[in-house]
């Protein structure tokens, strides 16, 4: 059975920017130019995109074995997964936040690691969290129920 994951890029940078800012603005006491040397700007782009496609080949090797396609589409990243034919379905809300919160919190620990180091562990840990929450989620096989019959 084929399932597909889907995000949009667009939102996932725009929760980075946000996310950069916030831990800047909430420094200034103990660093002025937190602010300024955290949260990322356009110039940043480029340093993004690349911790974006890092992030992707992670996510592949994560899941090697389950991946029948991933790539881009009209600004949303696609991930198509063959699982179990006793997948539950219901965890397929859950995975696509798990697999928009991995993006976030592994671009911004890869950004932390040049802004911000005492916190780049942390986002890090968290990222490898929801990239084995995903997993888990894709292995994962509901148990059978037993077929009820009308006579």
């Amino acid at each position: 059975m084929e399932i597909t994951l889907s995000i949009n890029k667009g939102e996932v940078m725009k929760e980075i920017a946000i996310t950069t800012a916030y831990t800047g603005g909430k420094m200034v006491d103990n660093d002025e130019n937190a602010l300024n040397r955290i949260s990322t700007v356009d110039e940043d782009e480029q340093h993004l995109e690349r911790f974006w496609e890092e992030s992707r080949t992670d996510i592949c090797q994560e899941l090697i074995g389950l991946v029948v396609s991933e790539g881009m589409h009209d600004g949303c990243y696609e991930l198509r997964l063959d699982v179990s034919k006793s997948f539950d379905a219901a965890l397929l809300p859950s995975m696509n936040l798990s697999l928009f919160s991995y993006f976030v919190q592994n671009i911004v620990a890869k950004w932390y690691i040049y802004t911000n180091k005492g916190e780049a562990g942390e986002y890090a840990d968290k990222a490898s969290t929801l990239l084995d929450d995903i997993h888990r989620k894709a292995v994962y096989k509901k148990k059978p129920t037993r077929p009820t019959y009308d006579d």
